[in-house]
């Protein structure tokens, strides 16, 4: 085993001593004309050892509340999304129920989320038809609205038409036990 001896240790302070200059040359030539002192090259790295993790939480930070932000955004599309049951096979004009969801949109939802997404149809004559038909009934609800935003989406409206959702509420109601008690078998003290 070797001994340490001070003439090593002056040695090893000598040479990351030059180290750290050389290594520092550079960065004096990019400073403006002034070559930085010793010490403010430790206190440097001393601050940027300090305050490490600090540079990476804003970028963080706006990475959650952008991904948040396409989730509500997302919700929104999905919330105002106009499908195949808001409009007649036939003529694509909106039918009452997509009637009343442009009348939510339009008055109910928040103002920057006030935007009509229409289902894309199976062709893209049917789908402008459809965005035709909601800029008409809009236009046509009052002055103030002016011109709203629709789009199409690929997104597919998930739902049932208004007449089969009645049916299963209709037959639940209609096949419903009484709420009764059950019937006394006259046993009065214990259980058997």
């Amino acid at each position: 085993m070797k001994k340490f001896s001070p003439k090593t240790f002056v040695m090893g302070a000598s040479a990351l001593l030059v180290f750290v200059l050389v290594s520092s040359a550079s960065y004096a030539q990019q400073s403006c004309g002034r070559e930085p002192t010793l010490k403010e090259r430790f206190r440097a790295g001393y601050d940027a050892n300090v305050q490490w993790p600090r540079h990476y939480i804003p970028p963080a930070r706006r990475s959650v509340c952008a991904t948040y932000a396409a989730m509500v955004n997302n919700g929104w599309r999905r919330q105002n999304l106009l499908g195949d049951y808001h409009f007649d096979k036939e003529t694509n004009e909106l039918t009452n129920a997509g009637k009343l969801k442009v009348n939510w949109i339009l008055s109910q939802a928040p103002v920057q989320h006030r935007n009509v997404f229409v289902q894309r149809g199976s062709e893209e004559l049917q789908t402008t038809s459809r965005i035709a038909s909601v800029n008409d009934y809009a236009g046509n609800m009052s002055p103030s609205v002016g011109r709203i935003d629709v789009n199409d989406t690929h997104i597919v409206a998930e739902g049932h038409s208004a007449a089969s959702v009645d049916s299963v509420f209709v037959g639940y109601e209609a096949n419903r036990l009484p709420p009764v008690l059950p019937a006394s078998t006259g046993g009065g003290g214990e259980e058997q």
